[in-house]
């Protein structure tokens, strides 16, 4: 019973700040069972990827209700980032553990600051002449990050919301909404690849989804309420904290 609890609470927490940041909630799933838990992250990815597609999915309803959502660059961008997805998890069994560790905290370290790149003036132009212009490098973009995330157990909004806010120039509201509703379709690609190569614990999966219904919901809601640089600052705070967790011991192991 104590065990459920923390998987409920594990997808609780995701829950609340997947949906109020617009991120599938693998950022704390993934380091929640591995360093709260105790899971070997070859455990946690597997169960990140199928409550990913449980929260964005959820938290995405908020976002479309309120006309947040870009549905044209969902449609284009989600096949690349099922592409993706379904490579990654295909991968992930292939790659150690300490390594995996090592590239999530990379990925977060980016996408920490990512938010806080100045645009360019050219940057400014209207999102509708950007998606255009730079559509072929998101759709390259995207793919490569669907292989990631699936392999580091995150819904990849942690470099789709960047792309999709200083690339294509949407505003970060539609960025989060956008990004939610792309990264539920393609966890859905690689939570069914790990499920058929039995790798998907479905005890810790049931819990964790269980506490993510409730929190996405809530986080979901909340994001539509909150203020840009609120966001940016929190994203930035909890990425750092969350790549030392993950990389500290792996790295000492290295050298």
């Amino acid at each position: 019973m104590a065990e459920m609890l923390l998987y409920i609470a594990c997808g609780l927490s995701a829950g609340l700040l997947g949906g109020y940041l617009g991120l599938g909630g693998g950022i704390i799933i993934v380091p929640f069972l591995t360093v709260v838990a105790g899971f070997n992250i070859k455990v946690a990815v597997p169960v990140s990827v199928t409550a990913i597609a449980v929260n964005s999915l959820s938290a995405s309803n908020e976002y479309l209700k309120r006309g947040m959502v870009d549905l044209e660059l969902v449609i284009m961008l989600s096949i690349f980032m099922v592409l993706g997805n379904i490579t990654g998890s295909i991968l992930s069994s292939l790659i150690p553990g300490n390594i995996t560790n090592i590239l999530f905290s990379v990925l977060l370290v980016y996408a920490a600051f990512s938010f806080f790149k100045n645009r360019s003036s050219s940057e400014k132009m209207t999102y509708q002449n950007n998606r255009g212009k730079y559509l072929i490098v998101c759709t390259v973009l995207v793919f490569f990050t669907g292989i990631l995330a699936a392999m580091v157990g995150v819904g990849g909004g942690v470099i789709i919301i960047p792309v999709l806010y200083l690339v294509i120039g949407l505003p970060l509201t539609t960025a989060r909404g956008t990004s939610s509703l792309m990264i539920g379709f393609s966890s859905v690609a690689a939570a069914a690849v790990y499920f058929m190569m039995g790798l998907l614990n479905l005890h810790i999966a049931t819990g964790v989804i269980l506490g993510i219904l409730i929190g996405a919901r809530i986080g979901g809601y909340l994001g539509t309420k909150a203020k840009p640089m609120i966001v940016k600052i929190m994203f930035m705070i909890i990425m750092l904290y969350l790549a030392y967790k993950l990389s500290y011991q792996p790295i000492l192991e290295l050298l």
